[in-house]
């Protein structure tokens, strides 16, 4: 009988072996990596549900405005009130803890802020409508001057608004828009964001970043509310006041203006020109508004979450969220 090779035997062993430790290691990288796959997928599914969840905190913090903006309606209705800056809408919603995570929220008055939609004209023949008009663009005019910005961006934007093709001075069509690329054309209606201006020629990042504190997009002709408003935009009402002297008459503003006489009684010495100044500033501002902001900020475990959305409380106090988007995390 042929007596088996040992050396045969040790060598198909030891393949024997090296396959069987081959095989253990690929099943433990697939095993390894079908764990990582799985808690990848488990932590993307907790940041979608976190993420969900945020965003109707976010829409929570929405029903929180409308409560304090109906309740400070109902509270008006009884005292003839104004909207200002010693309400309980205006007051910050502290940093509130929920499960796993915190909400805090503000309301901003955006009628304390200038409205860019007071430069749209849906009548260019109509006198009213071109004495508003121009007596609007003096006044944007003196917020670009006191921010320092170009004012050829005017006409610019008075031209993104209206409904014709005709260029203003210093403005842009439809022909200057359809040669970039991409192309686009003019909206020719008034604006929705904000962030809109970046399409208007002329103004670029920078620009728009200096002009956001101050400025809005309503959608519909609207007053200045000079019980909340910052001294920059008091200062571009009128020619007859100075940044030093809106400023003062901001920090002076330790009650609110019960009316348009009252403030003009109380800031007629900062004018240059008593007579002009009332004409002038009266059928720029009031002391009430209609136009809220609310910005919700909410974080869950990884999650940070803004949400920034525009109300209208009408005359009835009904409220509507007229337009709802991200914010800047």
């Amino acid at each position: 009988m042929k007596k088996p090779n040992i050396k045969s035997i040790n060598k198909q062993n030891g393949v024997a072996l090296i396959t069987a430790l081959l095989v253990v290691a690929l099943a433990s990288i697939i095993a390894v990596n079908m764990t990582e796959r799985q808690q990848y997928d488990i932590r993307r599914l907790q940041n979608i549900l976190n993420n969900q969840q945020a965003y109707y905190y976010a829409v929570g913090g929405e029903a929180w405005a409308k409560g304090l903006l109906y309740k400070d309606k109902e509270s008006d209705k009884r005292n003839k009130g104004t909207d200002n800056l010693f309400e309980d809408w205006a007051q910050p919603l502290p940093l509130t803890l929920i499960e796993n995570g915190s909400i805090s929220g503000e309301i901003t008055d955006l009628q304390g802020l200038y409205n860019i939609n007071n430069l749209f004209i849906s009548k260019p023949d109509d006198k009213a409508e071109k004495d508003r008009l121009k007596q609007h663009k003096l006044v944007f005019n003196r917020l670009l001057n006191l921010l320092e910005i170009e004012t050829t961006i005017t006409d610019a934007i008075i031209d993104w608004l209206d409904n014709d093709v005709q260029s203003s001075p210093n403005g842009a069509e439809d022909d200057v828009y359809l040669t970039k690329t991409p192309a686009y054309r003019t909206a020719n209606r008034m604006m929705h964001n904000p962030s809109e201006l970046l399409l208007v020629e002329g103004i670029d990042a920078e620009i728009f970043e200096r002009l956001k504190p101050f400025i809005c997009t309503l959608p519909e002709i609207t007053t200045v509310n000079i019980n909340t408003a910052p001294a920059e935009v008091i200062a571009s009402l009128t020619s007859q006041l100075n940044l030093e002297k809106a400023g003062n008459i901001v920090e002076d503003r330790s009650t609110a203006f019960d009316g348009i006489k009252e403030f003009i009684d109380e800031t007629r010495g900062y004018a240059q020109n008593k007579n002009t100044y009332e004409l002038e500033i009266t059928p720029l501002i009031g002391v009430t508004s209609q136009y809220f902001q609310v910005k919700a900020v909410v974080k869950i475990d990884n999650i940070n979450k803004q949400l920034i959305s525009y109300m209208k409380r009408n005359p009835d106090n009904t409220i509507n969220t007229i337009l709802r988007g991200p914010g800047d995390n």
